[in-house]
């Protein structure tokens, strides 16, 4: 054995003890929440590494035969160096060289790569998945009785908690949530608006209510110049409307740019309003105003009498100003 084939082997296994400790703590460094939306979307890479993170087992069986024949080559790199150029090495020259060479070992095999991925550890796990997964089919014959030890050993253990559930509770959700902004997956406005739709969702619209005495509306019989005037002195964008000689019976609306930019008749502009019940959510109250593509609501009583309005723009606002922490 010639010292350049020595050499190769030590460097093989340097390079392969570099391999799965890099890999090893790219894998536990991984956001799961983003690794997730990738294999969702569509991402192969991704769907490959999701697939070890449902299966532990396999990723820890695989990474653990690869570190030991990774030391099994570095070691035996270093015995076969010695063994050609010194005619009859003893224990001591074998024993004395691997403890030489180990801290290089532990540089470049261990240090080094677990801090690449460490900071990197999405971009590196994804470039290297494809190769792991061959190590994975290589190895399996030896990982394989590893693999049924842990799935036995498990019986005696604890329920694993490590599995994302289906179904998200609300602080494990708020986790996420924050972890997606720590890794970018949600920008600052994504997250106002994720924390206003899970503070808001219960909240009555009540307290979004405009009484019914305080409302700037005129009887739909009114002209559009009169329309047009009301609307600049109170500064509308939306004119609620009752029906004539009942102020209390707040049936449309119609938008003032309607008005001002066209000729079509008033009648035609209207806009009718959904009706909501006092104990109607915030969220819900949206959602049945988008789904009318009304700017406005009634909100009415048991006996189904508006006591007062609430308007599109304003629950969308609420959506979007700061939350306290969920």
């Amino acid at each position: 054995m010639t010292v350049f084939s020595a050499l190769l082997i030590f460097i093989l296994g340097l390079w392969l003890s570099a391999f799965f400790s890099g890999s090893e703590t790219g894998f536990y460094r991984m956001s799961f929440v983003r690794l997730s939306i990738d294999a969702h979307a569509g991402d192969r890479t991704a769907t490959r590494i999701l697939w070890f993170v449902q299966h532990p087992s396999a990723f820890v069986a695989t990474t653990l035969v690869g570190n030991n024949v990774a030391n099994f080559l570095t070691a035996q790199g270093v015995t076969l160096a010695i063994a050609a150029l010194v005619a009859s090495p003893g224990a001591a020259w074998e024993i004395g060289s691997v403890l030489a060479i180990s801290p290089v070992v532990f540089l470049f095999g261990e240090l080094m790569p677990k801090n690449l991925y460490f900071r990197s550890p999405q971009q590196r796990l994804f470039r290297n998945a494809p190769l792991f997964g061959v190590f994975f089919y290589l190895f399996f014959l030896i990982s394989a009785p590893l693999i049924l030890l842990t799935h036995w050993l498990k019986r005696f253990g604890p329920p694993d908690q490590q599995a994302m559930p289906l179904v998200l509770g609300r602080k494990r959700l708020a986790r996420v949530l924050e972890e997606g902004h720590e890794h970018g997956l949600l920008a600052d406005i994504q997250n106002r608006l994720i924390g206003g739709l899970l503070n808001t969702t219960r909240v009555p619209v009540e307290s979004n209510l405009e009484p019914r005495d305080h409302l700037p509306g005129l009887s739909a019989t009114t002209s559009r110049e009169q329309m047009l005037d009301h609307a600049r002195r109170h500064q509308l964008a939306e004119i609620p409307l009752h029906r004539e000689q009942e102020p209390d019976n707040w049936f449309a609306c119609v938008r003032v740019i309607d008005l001002a930019t066209g000729e079509t008749p008033v009648e035609d502009l209207l806009i009718e309003l959904p009706l909501i019940t006092l104990n109607t959510s915030r969220l819900d109250a949206l959602m049945q105003l988008n789904a009318a593509a009304a700017p406005i609501a009634a909100v009415v009583d048991d006996d189904s009498q508006a006591i007062g309005l609430v308007h599109h723009r304003q629950l969308t606002e609420q959506l979007f100003e700061w939350q306290a922490p969920v």
